[in-house]
């Protein structure tokens, strides 16, 4: 793997976004998930997959909860 394979899938750029979760009225390409940190990822040469797992998530907001 080296860094020309990397290719822009989806998602918002920002940083420290609060991530988008499902209600039941929102299709499925409004929802992200909150930026992370500290998760442990590594790269499978078998199946070519890049595996990402755990780490802090920024949990949406609550504002007017």
């Amino acid at each position: 793997m080296n860094d020309s394979t990397w290719t822009w899938i989806a998602g918002t750029e920002e940083l420290d976004f609060s991530g988008v979760y499902a209600v039941s009225s929102m299709l499925d390409i409004e929802v992200t998930p909150g930026a992370r940190h500290g998760a442990l990822g590594w790269y499978d040469e078998t199946s070519k997959a890049l595996w990402l797992f755990g780490g802090f998530g920024k949990a949406q907001t609550t504002e007017g909860a």
